[in-house]
């Protein structure tokens, strides 16, 4: 009797397996090739998938620890509604902490954001100024931008009100900020640029400066608020300084912009230029600059996000309010910011019909990958999406075990030149454990972005990505689509 349950077990397995071998490729990855004697005669056998959204409460953590970008904006679509994004930060005093003179005069002072480019695609004009100069300015789209090209945005620059603790503070992107005193607002689109002048022999009379957005700030205010306080005890150190100037908040001006953008959070400079003399009898002003220190490892800072899903598809709201956890969807919805991550289950007969064909037929897998094909065309791809082990709370095998490979990635980069529609997650060696090592078949959690590494290009963990500060959305094909955009897993494999 057990003889002939057991034959009946291998005869169910064979047939499942059958049912979903389907073709041959040749777009192999060398992973595992060592273990045929030709890999181009590489077969496919697909395993069937459960995938549902998970809401997140659009919101996540948005701290110093979390951003190490900022990301600012406004966008709205009729499939995510309306996304605001607005970045808080503290500034804290000068690493001198001295103002210079008596007396000052403020000539200007200016925060200047500097978004990643894409410094292959600019575009260079020169203008003929007075005498023998001539003006360079040389223009550059924005590398992270959620959008349509040409939009502008009006940015709006404010002192908060809110004190921002310390920067090893938890902050949640729902966390309101109470907004004080204006300080300066700019009129920005999808692109930055720099400028520099030079005379026609070629003499430099000014640097080029660095690409970036540079909002110039009211002067009378840090005149009066700042300089005119020099020696009091709110500028004494930067314990006091910080609950005195609590910091600056970064956001699109009104509900009509629309678009985003984020920024490293590193490289923000907040400088006041001024002159100065050391008595009021002094006919000569010396030229001096302050410059606060901002982006460092004290600054604490806050990514501030809103969303407002009235706007949203009625597919999206009924998904995040009951997602369908036991049968899957037809669409997927991913959005960075807090927004909906996907959660995948691989089918476990499926994957055991694999497993029985690798030890009784001679099966070696080789390659495993899911394709997540785009439902609905975006206004703007993500580089990437990421994926960890939902299960265990922990990284993908794929990534630790694979990921100085040469030629491979977990995730790649999607292919912007060919535009192939799909993004791609490797899992070879996560599937190879599972049908070769019997290990379990855990659930997998997908978002946009990336995971942050360290100096080293070693991912930090699972939970640390890019996701907090990503404006980015897709619309995948769901598990329950037919045909060849259908949400499953892909599994190459040859036959010995």
């Amino acid at each position: 009797m057990k003889i002939f349950k057991y034959e009946l077990k291998l005869l169910v397995l064979s047939f499942i397996s059958i049912t979903f071998l389907l073709s041959c490729e040749n777009d192999t990855t060398d992973i595992g090739s060592n273990l045929i004697p030709d890999k181009s005669t590489g077969k496919v056998a697909y395993v069937d998938a459960v995938a549902y959204n998970v809401t997140n409460n659009d919101s996540i953590r948005a701290d110093y620890k979390t951003l190490t970008n900022g990301l600012v904006g406004i966008f709205e679509d009729n499939v995510f509604g309306t996304s605001t994004a607005a970045f808080n930060t503290q500034v804290r005093l000068a690493s001198t902490n001295e103002i210079s003179g008596t007396v000052q005069v403020v000539d200007s002072v200016v925060l200047a954001i500097f978004p990643t480019y894409n410094s292959s695609s600019s575009k260079t004009k020169e203008v003929s100024l007075s005498g023998d100069r001539i003006k360079t300015v040389t223009t550059y789209p924005l590398s992270y931008f959620l959008g349509k090209t040409g939009t502008s945005m009006n940015l709006n620059v404010h002192r908060i009100e809110t004190f921002l603790e310390s920067s090893e503070s938890q902050f949640y992107s729902n966390k309101e900020v109470s907004v004080g005193d204006l300080l300066g607002t700019l009129t920005v689109n999808d692109s930055v640029f720099s400028t520099g002048i030079k005379k026609t022999d070629g003499t430099v009379v000014q640097e080029t400066n660095t690409p970036g957005y540079r909002v110039k700030l009211n002067t009378s205010y840090f005149k009066q608020n700042f300089f005119d306080k020099k020696g009091s005890s709110d500028l004494s150190d930067n314990s006091r300084f910080i609950q005195y100037f609590k910091g600056i908040r970064i956001s699109a001006s009104d509900i009509t912009s629309k678009f985003m953008f984020n920024f490293p959070t590193s490289t923000i400079t907040l400088i006041a230029y001024y002159r100065y003399k050391d008595a009021s009898t002094d006919t000569e002003y010396k030229s001096a600059q302050y410059a606060f220190t901002m982006g460092s490892s004290y600054n604490s800072s806050l990514g501030e996000y809103r969303f407002d899903r009235t706007k949203a598809s009625t597919q999206f709201n009924q998904q995040m309010s009951a997602p369908d956890k036991t049968s899957g969807e037809e669409q997927l919805f991913l959005q960075g910011m807090g927004g909906p991550s996907i959660n995948i289950k691989l089918d476990d007969t499926q994957l055991a019909a694999i497993k029985d064909s690798v030890e009784n037929k001679g099966w070696a897998v080789i390659d495993a990958k899911l394709k997540f094909y785009i439902a609905q065309e975006p206004v703007s791809k993500p580089n990437r999406i990421y994926g960890y082990n939902f299960t265990q709370k922990k990284q993908m095998v794929d990534l630790t075990s694979f990921g100085s490979l040469t030629g491979y990635a977990f995730n790649p980069v999607y292919d912007f030149t060919n535009n192939p529609g799909y993004y791609v997650l490797n899992v070879t060696q996560s599937i190879k454990n599972i049908v070769e090592k019997n290990e379990a078949n855990d659930e997998l959690q997908v978002g946009i972005g990336n995971f942050l590494v360290n100096s080293s290009s070693v991912a930090i963990g699972y939970y640390r990505t890019s996701r907090p500060y990503e404006p980015f959305r897709l619309v995948f094909y769901g598990n329950k689509t037919t045909g060849d955009k259908k949400l499953r897993l892909e599994v190459t494999y040859t036959k010995n």
